[in-house]
């Protein structure tokens, strides 16, 4: 029997290929399919041509935000007589400083990195060599090696401090995140309010109110119904610009919003807000028992939503998550479920596997403020997580909708969606029309990063499948070359 194996130039064992898919009959791959069901509903309108797909009640809108013309010419008038350039240039720094942001390093974790950085210095500078010194030697050499160990620790320990704002501060911050964040709030709080259309809020506590974008989201969904404005920040000078916006950059002129009041910290009385915010705030806390000081406190006076913004990092997704988690879990009395983005009140499956650095985190597109004529108005795109909590039961039913994790693949005759189920886990699915239907699978390739699909999702079968014993045959020879083995 001739032999089937043949070695290359290089010694490495080579097979034939037609031998070789022969050998592997006993291999087998794994196919994974699940059903997608259209909420029926949702089918009818699509199928009676009622929807389109593109509309379909999953989808949020806006994908693209600019700054209102009024707040834009508002936002260019408060740079006043500060060289316009060197504002640019400041805030673009600050912009890039807060997205790199880390929280303040925890007790455990400095001591975890104290620990290896001792082992490391241990197999440098061994204790064991003070045994042969003498009294006065061994402290020289014990004091070198604490000095070691504290350098190292610094180099690794991240220095957090808090950002203080002053008058120039508060205006770099205006310039360079306001279109940014003012998109991102537009974006969340549309969400709740199409997802809740009965929600008409009377009152709107904003903590970490900053230059008072979320308010500026608020009183254009909600204007007729909110009678209350209260704005925390700790920064005076941050309270002083925000309300010189309301007022156009003219100090004179009266505020159109109705009852507006500003103040440096919680107030101590127990009144309960419709809207409770606390936007890119929680990176300024010094830690976690802080953190969840502030949260509690805010849970307490929520009475309807409380929602929950920051940056799209890694570590922004974990501060919300945390947020998320602590709320949920904060008692009978303050029993509260999430309505977005997640369909489900578990914890973020992004989170369960600790090797998976990906966020959970969400796009949107707008249009930074152009200060000059030099200044691009090309889109630009921001990340950011957030969690909108309510207070009580969610009355959705829609609520377990699957969630668009990550843009979507549209390919020719497929598009794939990585969802956020209802049980807390992340699913791929590969839509087609042929095993979905045409409603979801329409639905599915018009959908984006962010939106929710109205169907409700099977459970997976797994089934094994064997590759064919033999190579279809075809016309055309084929190569007789060796194929290397793995």
């Amino acid at each position: 029997m001739a032999s089937i194996f043949k070695l290359d130039t290089t010694g490495h064992i080579m097979l034939a290929p037609r031998l070789f898919l022969a050998s592997t009959h006993l291999l087998q791959r794994f196919t994974c399919k699940i059903s997608a069901a259209v909420e029926p509903a949702v089918l009818t309108d699509l199928e009676q041509a009622v929807i389109k797909p593109r509309k379909h009640p999953g989808v949020i809108r806006p994908n693209h935000i600019e700054l209102p013309k009024q707040l834009s010419d508002t936002l260019k008038r408060i740079v006043g007589d500060h060289p316009v350039r060197k504002v640019l240039r400041d805030s673009e720094l600050l912009n890039r400083y807060i997205k790199s942001r880390h929280p303040p390093p925890t007790t455990l974790e400095i001591e975890n990195k104290k620990r290896l950085i001792v082992e490391e210095i241990n197999a440098k500078m061994s204790l064991d060599r003070l045994a042969t010194l003498s009294p006065e030697e061994a402290a020289r050499w014990q004091r070198k090696r604490e000095l070691e160990i504290n350098k190292r620790l610094d180099q690794r320990t991240y220095a957090w401090k808090r950002i203080e704002y002053g008058a120039y501060e508060a205006i770099v911050y205006a310039i360079g995140r306001a279109a940014q964040e003012y998109a991102v709030m537009k974006r969340v709080l549309t969400e709740l309010q199409l997802r809740d259309e009965r929600f008409k809020p009377r009152s709107y506590f904003d903590f970490g109110s900053g230059i008072g974008t979320g308010m500026w989201v608020a009183s254009e969904l909600w204007r007729d119904s909110i009678f209350e404005y209260y704005n925390v920040d700790r920064s005076r000078e941050m309270n002083e610009l925000s309300e010189l916006i309301l007022q156009q950059g003219q100090e004179n002129k009266q505020v159109e919003l109705r009852n507006v009041f500003y103040r440096q910290f919680l107030p101590a009385i127990d009144t309960k807000y419709d809207l409770v915010v606390i936007s890119h705030t929680l990176f300024e806390m010094a830690d976690k028992q802080q953190r969840e000081e502030i949260l509690l406190n805010l849970w307490r006076k929520c009475e309807g939503y409380m929602v929950i913004v920051e940056e799209g990092t890694r570590r922004g997704s974990e501060l919300v998550n945390e947020a998320r988690r602590f709320l949920l879990h904060a008692g009978d009395e303050h029993a509260g479920q999430t309505l977005a983005p997640c369909p489900h009140d578990l914890r973020c499956p992004r989170l369960n596997d600790l090797a998976d650095r990906t966020p959970c985190n969400f796009e949107i597109s707008y249009v930074p403020l152009r200060l000059t004529s030099e200044s691009s108005g090309d889109r630009k795109s921001s990340v950011y997580s957030y969690a909108i909590l309510k207070k009580g039961i969610v009355e959705d039913a829609s609520r377990t909708w699957p969630r668009i994790v990550r843009p979507t693949l549209v390919r020719s005759k497929h598009s794939i969606c990585r969802l956020c189920t209802e049980g807390g886990n992340l699913q791929e699915v590969i839509f087609t029309a042929s095993k979905h239907g045409k409603a979801a699978y329409s639905c599915a390739r018009v959908s984006r990063w962010g939106d929710r699909l109205p169907i409700s999702l099977g459970t997976p079968q797994i089934k094994p499948k064997k590759l064919p014993s033999e190579p279809e045959t075809d016309s055309k020879p084929k190569s007789t070359e060796p194929t290397e083995l793995a």
